[in-house]
Formats: structure tokens, C-alpha cells, sequence
């Protein structure tokens, strides 16, 4: 039997104190150590909530959660903090790199948040993701000065630098062009292969969810869909 990356459990979420409204309603899942998952839906189908809660950045109102075995919906916020550094990595629509930083000092950043110095090794791994993301021309450029290919590139870079068991993202490619969103997703299907990372990937985008190895659909806060792409049956 596979290990389990992440498990949940009844997990509902609910807001609102006087007008309740609950926006996950029971769910029961469990991801796989290395594997590729897409959770689709439409807008208002709880899939950044559940993103959230599986990042740790939210906690359920009712029900559990793990990450690797841990249990995370009872840690507090400094554990969290520290299991969230550690273990995963997040990628977002929006790159959210720092303009005046070239690639190398924005991919770095996180590794010298946490640990400070940036060691021989340290350094070495982030020139192999470098080459990876073939980011080699411009890593020494500020952030403004790439195009959105390349500064998402970097962002994906920058996710994997302190070597996270799990990468997270949410809408990845929203915001570019159909050959671009391809290729960045050929670079993290080849990071699942190469690095045995576990991706759990937000999209509305039925094509890039075809490529998965499991899609999950949630509507009204409910899973409807949980199914292996027929590309992946054949």
C-alpha cells in the first residue's frame, strides 16, 4: 500500500458566526506519496478553501487532517509554521517574486529565511533547478525584466529550493498563454518524476487536468468526481 502524502477525514469548514454558511461539506480523501493530483471545480466550489486547509493555512471546523502521518488541524500556529516550512512548497497564479531580486536572489529567498547562510549545497541546487526551468540566460536578471514564462519558472524554482515533500498550487498557469501553460506543465510533471514530489495542482483547465494521475472534482463544497484520467487507463 502507498504512503499517504495527505489524509483528510470529515473535514467541513463553516463561516460565519450569526449567518453560518459552510463552504466544505464532509470531505474524505487521501493523496498518495508522489503522485499528481488535480482538483478542478468552478469558481465558489471550495477549492481554495481546501487548498488552504491542506496548506495548513486554514484549519477545518470540523474533522481531521494529516500531512505525512502528522496531524495538523489540532497543531498550533508556530508548529504549523514550522511543518509549513519544512514540508511544503506553494505555487500561485501570481509569481509573487520580488521585482528588484534577480531569478537566482528570488529562488534562494526562501532558503535564506529559513537557514540564513546559503551554503555550497544550497547553491548547487538551486543552479540544477535553474538549468531545469531553463532559466540559465536570464538568472541573473531582475524579476521585471522576464517574461511570465519565465518569471513563473522562477516561482516554481523558488517552491522546490528548500526541498518540500509537497508542492501546492493554485491556478499556476491562470494567467498565461496556452503554449507557455503546456510547457510549465511538462516542468512540474518532470519535477513529480525526477524528484518523487507530490503535486497537488488547482485548475479549471479540463486539458491540464487530463495529464494528472487522479482528477478530483468538488462542486458546492462536495467531491462529485474522483476518477484516473482515461489517459492514464489506457
Amino acid at each position: 500500500m502507498a504512503e499517504s502524502a495527505l489524509k483528510l477525514e470529515n473535514v467541513k469548514k463553516t463561516y460565519g458566526k450569526l449567518v453560518k454558511t459552510e463552504v466544505l461539506h464532509g470531505l474524505n480523501f487521501t493523496i498518495d506519496k508522489g503522485s499528481f493530483t488535480a482538483i478542478i471545480g468552478q469558481s465558489g466550489s471550495g477549492k481554495s478553501t481546501l487548498l488552504n486547509i491542506i496548506g495548513t493555512l486554514d484549519k477545518p471546523t470540523e474533522g481531521t487532517v494529516k500531512i505525512l502521518g502528522t496531524r495538523t488541524d489540532t497543531m498550533d500556529k508556530n508548529a504549523l509554521a514550522l511543518l509549513r516550512n519544512k514540508t511544503i512548497g506553494f505555487v500561485f497564479q501570481h509569481h509573487y517574486l520580488l521585482p528588484e531580486f534577480t531569478a537566482m536572489e528570488n529562488i534562494l529567498m526562501p532558503h535564506r529565511i529559513t537557514h540564513g547562510k546559503i551554503d555550497v549545497e544550497t547553491k548547487a541546487y538551486a543552479e540544477e533547478l535553474i538549468g531545469l526551468m531553463s532559466l540559465d540566460k536570464v538568472k541573473n536578471n531582475p524579476a521585471n525584466e522576464m517574461s511570465g514564462g519565465q518569471q513563473q519558472r522562477v516561482a516554481i524554482a523558488r517552491a522546490l529550493i528548500n526541498r518540500p515533500e509537497i508542492i501546492l498550487a493554485d491556478e499556476p498557469t491562470g494567467s498565461l498563454d496556452s503554449e507557455t501553460t503546456d510547457n510549465i506543465y511538462a516542468l512540474l510533471r518532470e519535477v513529480n518524476q525526477r524528484y518523487g514530489t507530490t503535486f497537488v495542482v488547482i485548475t479549471h483547465d479540463q486539458e491540464v487536468a487530463q495529464k494528472a494521475d487522479r482528477i478530483i472534482e468538488l462542486k458546492d463544497g462536495n467531491i462529485t468526481l474522483d476518477v484516473v484520467p482515461k489517459t492514464k487507463e489506457d
